[in-house]
């Protein structure tokens, strides 16, 4: 094999060496991209359950306070019956 042909390799395998190189940090990039966005995701994810939560335990306290309210007012109604 010739000199040139032997550089000629060598030039070609560092060119593809280097591509390969620049596409697996554009890769890594692009995970690091995908985990923040997934992060994200979920903390807006868990955000708006615990703001429905809080809508529903608000709901519940509400609907227990009317059921507290509704029965005093019962209790009171029927003495005045009797």
């Amino acid at each position: 094999m010739s000199a040139v042909v032997k550089i000629a390799k060598k030039v070609i395998h560092d060119k593809l060496e280097s591509q390969i190189k620049t596409a697996e940090a554009k890769l890594d990039t692009l995970k690091a991209q995908v985990a923040t966005a997934k992060a994200d995701f979920q903390v807006d994810t868990i955000k708006a359950l615990l703001k429905r939560q809080q809508a529903i335990v608000q709901k519940l306290r509400e609907l227990k306070k009317s059921r507290e309210t509704g029965g005093a007012r019962r209790k009171s109604t029927a003495k005045h019956r009797s």
